[in-house]
């Protein structure tokens, strides 16, 4: 029993030692640097919040409305550089995509099961290119005090990012877009005009951080992206009269985008839904987010005067 007692004694002190480290030391013996600069790497997944898919009842905004078995993989590569372990500036490169489908709530027997008979699908690879802030709150709280090993962050930005929805079709993916599924620049829907390939995305979120002060750092972070386009998914309207595909589109074009916009029939007997019919919500733009694992290398800890 002494010896359980020593032992549980001797992890207690090393565990606080851990958690409440010394200030680091660069290689000339002197205190932490004013400027630390890092290059690194992430893996993690990707999901997203659109008017497709989605949960039982109406729609719900954030994690309540999230399908979680559509998370896709996605991968980033970043640089950033700290002052003082308190703020730090990062520009960073980010990949993956983003899918969803009416299809997971086939078993909804509420009002979801109109989003189900809807019968949408899409996908689309995110690239996108931001620049935050980070907000390390320990150590700004603590000024005088040791440093923390793990550093909790709050981190929030500015990005664009290029996205290109698709649907399946024939056993191939079609792009979107250039098929205008919701009369987007057609004369009949003025208000509604044709969306770019690209838009902004204001990131935020929270991570955490461990930094023992050698070479390799690791953090774990969850981002959130508010987006200025509700077309991630291409649905944002309402249904138009079909026969104006022919009217501006070629006719193969003409064809896709009429089994396209529509495809309620391939559950309903053959029966699509009248024009004006609501497809989607514009009152709410899209949104994805990501949760990563990130690894960085530290480049240079710049000594202040």
């Amino acid at each position: 029993m002494k010896f359980v007692l020593y032992a549980c004694l001797l992890a207690s002190q090393f565990v606080c030692h851990a958690l409440h480290s010394q200030y680091y030391l660069s290689s000339n013996n002197k205190p932490e640097t004013a400027w630390m600069w890092e290059a690194g790497a992430s893996l993690g997944g990707m999901n997203c919040l659109t008017d497709i898919g989605g949960t039982s009842g109406v729609g719900k905004k954030f994690i309540k409305d999230i399908n979680w078995s559509q998370i896709k993989f996605c991968a980033a590569f970043f640089a950033s550089t700290t002052w003082q372990s308190k703020l730090a500036l990062r520009l960073e490169a980010t990949a993956g995509q983003i899918e969803g489908s009416d299809a997971v709530l086939k078993n909804s027997t509420d009002m979801a099961r109109n989003r189900y008979l809807r019968n949408l699908r899409f996908k689309t690879s995110i690239l996108e290119l931001a620049i935050t802030g980070e907000l390390h709150v320990v150590t700004i709280l603590y000024n005088n005090a040791d440093l923390p090993l793990f550093s909790p962050y709050l981190v929030a930005g500015i990005g664009v990012f290029k996205y290109n929805p698709q649907a399946p079709l024939n056993n191939r993916w079609v792009d979107l877009r250039p098929l205008h599924t919701e009369g987007q620049a057609f004369k009949e829907y003025p208000e509604r005009r044709s969306y770019s390939s690209a838009s902004w995305c204001l990131p935020a979120g929270l991570g955490i951080k461990y930094d023992r002060a050698g070479a390799i750092n690791l953090r774990l972070e969850i981002l959130y992206r508010i987006t200025g386009t509700d077309y991630l998914d291409d649905v944002s309207n309402r249904y138009i009269n079909p026969a104006l595909f022919s009217k501006y589109l070629s006719p193969p074009n003409a064809a896709m985008a009429n089994m396209l916009a529509d495809r309620s029939a391939e559950l309903s007997s053959g029966v699509k839904n009248n024009k004006d019919a609501i497809r989607g919500n514009p009152a709410n733009k899209d949104a994805y987010f990501s949760c990563s694992f990130k690894i960085s290398l530290a480049l240079a800890r710049i000594q202040g005067k």
